[in-house]
């Protein structure tokens, strides 16, 4: 009962949340803007984003300041769902928050890894030293350059997964079960496409892949993982297009290009589905939670479509969300 009065409260303000998302029209509507000013304006002017725009000289705005300061937009409604969290649910909660600390984290490897400078990637992780990051990324820095940072990513992500299997113990039977779902389905799609990235670019043996997948998947379980491992690039496409996940290679897209769109893109359904059947569980707080995140993507994919000058029905090939006339999948 106290479960039920929690989640009555939360799905309502979650209701009023939703009211505040973009909609397909928002992003046609972007997509006729020449720069970053104008996506800006509209987002001060015309939507909830208003709120980390109102004091910001919008004449004078850059891309990367507009993507900081669309972050902070998600932080900000992030903590206006953890008021209605204790215990068990606002450790969890806190830990889902970790992904964009990582995300962030991963970003920065990125750029450092693109430089080649060892010395500088050692200053950074060294930086880390009192945090839960440097043990998970200490021991990769003696891999080749080649290697280095699919490691580093791949245990992050690892890092992460297993913070959120500790806290969900946490949780209710019912709402515990849902989590590990919805969560294993997430772990499903990145073992694939680490697993896909292994096999195909980085030539990594078998028993290196299954080191570093993630356990807990949701309809890959490990004998599934170590077969899957244990394929060419052939054979692991095959098995792909025999799962609930064939999606990621039946397309007549670019596979590798739009995969990780792919990704989003399954889950972002998932999630929509998740919040309009509205139950009085975890269910809805962490599908607007995605929904959200996937917006704000969706805008810095936006930004980099009107930077490049690409027309509308390449762009929106980009974007999570499915405009009409995109591909399906």
């Amino acid at each position: 009962m106290e479960n039920e009065r929690r989640f009555a409260a939360l799905n309502t303000k979650i209701r009023v949340l939703k009211g505040n998302l973009l909609t397909d029209e928002d992003f046609i509507y972007f997509f006729d803007k020449k720069n970053v000013v104008e996506i800006a304006e509209y987002l001060k002017e015309s939507t909830n984003y208003k709120v980390v725009l109102k004091d910001v000289n919008i004449k004078n705005i850059h891309r990367r300041d507009l993507e900081k300061l669309l972050k902070e937009y998600i932080v900000l409604q992030y903590k206006k769902l953890l008021y209605y969290f204790t215990d068990d649910y606002r450790k969890l909660f806190e830990t889902i928050f970790i992904r964009y600390e990582i995300e962030d984290l991963k970003l920065h490897l990125r750029n450092l890894s693109r430089k080649e400078d060892i010395n500088e990637l050692n200053k950074f992780v060294e930086s880390l030293k009192e945090t839960i990051y440097y043990p998970v990324l200490k021991p990769y820095l003696t891999e080749e350059d080649r290697r280095l940072l699919f490691y580093m990513e791949m245990n992050l992500d690892r890092l992460y997964f297993s913070l959120l299997r500790k806290y969900s113990m946490g949780l209710n039977k019912k709402d515990s079960l849902l989590f590990r779902e919805f969560l294993g389905k997430n772990i499903d799609l990145l073992n694939l496409e680490w697993i896909y990235r292994g096999i195909k670019f980085y030539k990594l043996i078998p028993e290196e892949l299954i080191n570093y997948t993630i356990q807990d998947g949701h309809e890959f379980k490990c004998k599934d993982i170590k077969s899957l491992c244990y394929s060419n690039e052939r054979q692991f496409k095959e098995k792909v297009l025999n799962s609930k996940y064939s999606f990621l290679f039946d397309t007549k897209q670019d596979i590798d290009l739009y995969m990780e769109r792919r990704i989003e893109r399954y889950l972002y359904f998932q999630s929509l589905e998740l919040l309009r059947k509205g139950k009085l569980d975890i269910t809805v707080s962490l599908a607007y939670i995605h929904l959200l995140e996937y917006e704000v993507r969706d805008l810095f994919s936006t930004i980099e479509v009107i930077k490049y000058g690409l027309s509308f029905e390449e762009g929106k090939k980009y974007l999570i969300r499915r405009i009409e006339g995109s591909d399906d999948r």
